[in-house]
C-alpha cells in the first residue's frame, strides 16, 4: 500500500476516532444529567445538600423560640407553650407549629424512599421514638436543661445514613456509610430532677395546651398579610429553593463535571444569595482533550422579579479566584413557576449582569477623623433593624445611598423600643514590630440594649473590615451621642464622640464630631 493511502488511513482512522469520542461524550454526560433525578436511585449531592440545610434551618429556628420565653423568675424561666417542633415519621416530614398553626417557612418533607429513625437518648433512657413526636422549649436557662439528646437519621438509597443530633441548645449533622449508631448522653447535671424537664410533650400536655388556647372564629379576620418588600423576597425565596440545588446539579453536569459538594446561602433580605461549589471530572476522555479538574467555585446568585433569578460563577469575596472560563463557565437563568421564553433571555441576562458587582465597596464616609494615636475613625451609617428593604441614612440624618450590609431582626418586634443597626470603621496604625494590635470601646447614650451578629453583604457573606452592632432605645427617642474609645498597641483608649446622632431620617439634630481635646473631663 502507498504511503499516501496509509497516510490517508491514519487520519481517516483518528477523525473517526474523535467523531467517535465527541458524539459518547456527549451522550455520557445527556445520560448522567438525566440520571440525576431526586427520589429514585442513589441520592444526589444536590438532594443530600438541601435536606440537610432545610433540616438544621427548622431545628435552629426552633430552637431560637427560647428567646419567647418568659422573663426569669427565681433563676428559671417560664415555659414557652405556644411553639412546637414536630417530627412526623409517618408522613416523613417535620415542621414548627406556632400558636397551632403550621409555619409553612419552617416546613420540608424528608428525602423520599430513605428509612427514617428518630432516636431518644438520657443517662437514663434509650429509645427510639415512632410516629409523631412534638418538642418543645422548656425555660431559657441552658444549665438547668434536661440532659438528653435526639438523633434523626435516614438511611438508605446508596447514602449510608444522614444524621442530624440536637438538643434545646445544640445541633450537629453530617453522613456517612454504614449504619449509624447514636452515642449515649452523658449528664452535666447532678440530678435529672433539677431540670426542666423533657423536651417531649405527652399526648395529654398537648390536648390540654389546645384546649387552653382560645378558639378561634372561622368568620374572623385572619393575620394582616405582609405585603413588604422582604416578605415578597422571602416568597419568592422559598419558591426557587429546592429547584435551584436541582439546577445547579445539572448545569454542572452538562458542563461535563461532577457536584462532590454544595452549599447554598441566602442573603438577609432573600433578594440573592451566594453557592459554594466543589466540583471535579475525571476520565480517559477528558483527561486526552480537556485535562482533569477539581476545585472550589463561587456563584452569585440574584433575585430579578417575576419568580426570575440568576447565578453566575464569580471570584469569592474572601478567596478572591476563579477557575479559568476554558475549564468551566457556569451563568444560567431559572424560573421555578414557567420557563422563560428565549425571546426574553438575551435582555435579562444583560439586566442580571449589571446587578452583580465585582465586589462589595462600601463608600468612602465624609464622617472620618484621625485621632493623636493614629487610628481613624469614620462613622459609616445607621437604620432600623432589620435593615433588609431599608434605607440608611448618616448621622446627621441625611440619606445614604447604598446599604453598607444586610441585617436580620435580633427580636421580635415591641412597641415600647426600636433597634437600630449603627456601622463605623476604624483603621490602626501598624506599629514598630509590624503589628496594628488595639482595642475599642463603645456606648450610645440612651441604650436599653445592644445586641451583635455576624455583618453580611446583600448575598449572605461575612463582611470583616466593618464594625457594626445594633442598639436599642425608647420609643419617643430621636437621637443619641455615640462614644468610641480606641487603643493603639498598649496605649490608652483615646475617644471620638458623635454627639447628637439623628435617629430619625431627614432631621438634623445638630450633630458633630469631638476628638479627645475637644470634650469635657
Amino acid at each position: 500500500m502507498e504511503k499516501k493511502t496509509w497516510a490517508k488511513l491514519i487520519i481517516t482512522i483518528i477523525l473517526t476516532g474523535a467523531i467517535a469520542a465527541g458524539i459518547y461524550r456527549q451522550w455520557f454526560w445527556k445520560a448522567d444529567d438525566a440520571g440525576h433525578t431526586w427520589g429514585a436511585g442513589s441520592l444526589t449531592t444536590s438532594e443530600r445538600a438541601y435536606y440537610t440545610n432545610r433540616i438544621n434551618a427548622i431545628i435552629e429556628t426552633w430552637q431560637h423560640s427560647r428567646r419567647n420565653t418568659g422573663s426569669p423568675e427565681k433563676g428559671r424561666f417560664e415555659d414557652s407553650y405556644g411553639t412546637y417542633m414536630v417530627i412526623d415519621l409517618d408522613k416523613n416530614a417535620m415542621w414548627i407549629e406556632d400558636n397551632g398553626q403550621i409555619q409553612s417557612d419552617n416546613y420540608t418533607e424528608f428525602a423520599a424512599k430513605m428509612n427514617w429513625g428518630l432516636f431518644h437518648k438520657t443517662p437514663q433512657t434509650d429509645s427510639e421514638l415512632p410516629g409523631q413526636t412534638r418538642l418543645r422549649i422548656r425555660g431559657g436557662n441552658s444549665g438547668q436543661d434536661y440532659p438528653e439528646k435526639f438523633y434523626l437519621v435516614g438511611a438508605g438509597r446508596g447514602a449510608g445514613h444522614l444524621y442530624f443530633e440536637f438538643s434545646a441548645t445544640s445541633r450537629g449533622s453530617g453522613s456517612g456509610s454504614g449504619r449509624f449508631l447514636p452515642q449515649s448522653r452523658q449528664s452535666s447535671a447532678a440530678e435529672p430532677n433539677d431540670s426542666y424537664g423533657s423536651l417531649i410533650v405527652s399526648d395529654s400536655e398537648y390536648e390540654q395546651y389546645r384546649r387552653s388556647s382560645p378558639s378561634r372564629d372561622p368568620n374572623a379576620p385572619g393575620e394582616p398579610v405582609d405585603s413588604s418588600p422582604f416578605a415578597q423576597n422571602k416568597a419568592a425565596w422559598r419558591k426557587i429553593e429546592m429547584p435551584l440545588y436541582q439546577q445547579i446539579e445539572k448545569e454542572v453536569s452538562s458542563a461535563g463535571f461532577s457536584l462532590r459538594d454544595l452549599t447554598v446561602q441566602p442573603g438577609p433580605d432573600f433578594s440573592a444569595a451566594h453557592a459554594d461549589l466543589t466540583v471535579h471530572t475525571e476520565g480517559v476522555l477528558r483527561g486526552i482533550f480537556g485535562g482533569n479538574f477539581g476545585g472550589n467555585i463561587y456563584l452569585k446568585i440574584d433575585y430579578l422579579g417575576d419568580d426570575i433569578w440568576y447565578a453566575k460563577i464569580a471570584p469569592h469575596p474572601q478567596r478572591g479566584t476563579m477557575p479559568r472560563r476554558d475549564k468551566i463557565d457556569l451563568e444560567f437563568l431559572i424560573r421555578p413557576t414557567a420557563p422563560i421564553p428565549d425571546s426574553q433571555r438575551v435582555a435579562l441576562l444583560e439586566k442580571a449582569r449589571m446587578i452583580q458587582p465585582d465586589a462589595a465597596v462600601i463608600a468612602p464616609s465624609k464622617w472620618k477623623v484621625a485621632l493623636p494615636n493614629g487610628a481613624t475613625v469614620e462613622f459609616i451609617g445607621l437604620c432600623e433593624n432589620p435593615s433588609a428593604g431599608e434605607k440608611w441614612w448618616g448621622p446627621d440624618g441625611s440619606p445614604l445611598e447604598y446599604a453598607p450590609y444586610f441585617s436580620e431582626a435580633y427580636d421580635r418586634p415591641r412597641e415600647d423600643r426600636k433597634i437600630y443597626e449603627m456601622a463605623w470603621r476604624i483603621e490602626l496604625p501598624q506599629m514598630p514590630n509590624g503589628s496594628s494590635g488595639g482595642g475599642t470601646q463603645t456606648g450610645p447614650d440612651g441604650c436599653v440594649g445592644s445586641y451583635s451578629q455576624p455583618v453580611r453583604d446583600r448575598y449572605g457573606n461575612q463582611i470583616y473590615n466593618l464594625n457594626a452592632q445594633g442598639f436599642a432605645f425608647e420609643q419617643p427617642r430621636t437621637k443619641t451621642t455615640l462614644h468610641l474609645g480606641v487603643s493603639v498597641g498598649n496605649g490608652q483608649y483615646q475617644n471620638v464622640t458623635f454627639e447628637n446622632i439623628s435617629l430619625v431620617p431627614g432631621q438634623d439634630q445638630g450633630f458633630k464630631i469631638l476628638l479627645p481635646d475637644q470634650q469635657q473631663p
